[in-house]
């Protein structure tokens, strides 16, 4: 209803965001985002994933409680980004390929950002510093990675560990491959029509946000809600600026990673850290997207939007975390307008000359208090 108001009454604003948004699609996503779309779908009518899995089978199970099927939509995902990753995995629970929450476990860890993105545009367009790019994808797979481990125990089955013949698996394969009767051709042209249907949802969803972000950015709402949070943050040292461009990457990546990056007076290292969370949040456009293709199964949509945050969590403390590994002087940037209780400079001299000690120790922690949680959802 607020977006229909804010489109009468702003016809003009709500257009030239509509464009934006149009923009958007027509020039990044449908070349970078298509391509991947219809190999991903021709690789699984394929059953080319059916074969990967087997042999990957072993090593996901263990991890993460999947099946090997997982493996490939964890590397399609990461290397095309949203939504590819979540649309793949709700396509093998359509299938019946895998069960309910086994797909929830796979949607958990495999819905990621692409390398283009966090490198191509954050790191080098908005940040001027290639190597702060390769950190955040790192931090961004492994957060994604931690998620998965910790998702590993969700629901009441696991995978099942049944012996199996290699040799037989493939042959079965191919043989449902064969009882389908379909040709490379036919098979080709149902990925094109899938892939062009997908990247029309995807497009609608920029669209519509675009003018969304923009209605409410005219009716001063996320002006509120920035100042709400920066009343607690403010102690902190966090500015009104950066507390509105962290709103606005919630709505859209893009957009608050833009901002974020331009806020002045602010460390890199803190700025690094809440564009990490926003790509890997994925902000409400991407979220929709995703749960559109989940909401066709039986997959959790709350649950996975509880794994994205969590996600974004592990993705902004690995940021910061390992951040000294490539950069340690722009931590000491002089601030003028902002509190000493957060930045005071002997907590960073402390963190930076002792990284290579507090970091290992953080590590070894993470890992124990994990190991203990695991026992207890076991037990439990």
């Amino acid at each position: 209803m607020l977006l229909i108001i804010g489109i009468i009454l702003f016809p003009k604003d709500s257009i030239l965001a509509a464009k934006n948004g149009f923009s958007i699609w027509v020039n990044t996503l449908i070349p970078s985002l298509l391509p991947f779309i219809i190999a991903a779908n021709l690789i699984v009518r394929l059953k080319f994933v059916d074969v990967l899995g087997l042999i990957i089978n072993p090593v996901t199970k263990k991890l993460f409680n999947v099946s090997g099927k997982s493996s490939l939509v964890f590397a399609i995902s990461t290397v095309s980004g949203y939504p590819v990753g979540a649309k793949l995995a709700s396509e093998l629970r359509q299938n019946n390929e895998i069960s309910k929450f086994e797909a929830q476990r796979l949607v958990s860890f495999c819905s990621t950002s692409g390398p283009l993105f966090i490198v191509g545009a954050v790191s080098i367009g908005m940040f001027n510093n290639p190597s702060l790019g390769y950190l955040m994808l790192l931090c961004h797979y492994l957060g994604s990675l931690t998620v998965g481990i910790l998702f590993k125990n969700y629901g009441k089955e696991s995978v099942k560990k049944d012996n199996f013949n290699f040799k037989f698996e493939v042959k079965k394969i191919m043989e449902f491959r064969k009882k389908e009767n379909k040709g490379f051709f036919v098979l080709f042209g149902d990925a094109v029509f899938s892939g062009v249907n997908t990247i029309l949802m995807v497009g609608g969803f920029v669209i519509v946000f675009s003018v969304v972000f923009k209605v409410l950015s005219i009716f001063k709402f996320i002006n509120l809600i920035s100042y709400i949070i920066y009343i607690p943050l403010s102690i902190f040292g966090f500015s009104l600026d950066l507390c509105s461009s962290f709103i606005s990457g919630l709505f859209e990546i893009t957009i608050g990673c833009n901002q974020i990056s331009s806020v002045s007076n602010i460390p890199e290292i803190i700025r690094a850290s809440l564009c990490s969370f926003i790509i890997a949040f994925s902000g409400l456009s991407i979220l929709a997207q995703c749960c559109s293709f989940l909401a066709q199964t039986d997959i959790n949509t709350g649950t996975y939007i509880i794994s994205k945050f969590l996600h974004g969590v592990f993705a902004a403390v690995f940021t910061f975390a390992f951040y000294p590994l490539i950069n340690s002087s722009n931590l000491f940037i002089k601030l003028s307008t902002t509190s000493n209780v957060f930045y005071n400079s002997s907590i960073w001299s402390l963190y930076i000359n002792n990284y290579h000690i507090i970091l290992p120790l953080l590590v070894i922690i993470y890992f124990i208090s994990s190991f203990i949680i695991f026992k207890k959802i076991k037990n439990s």
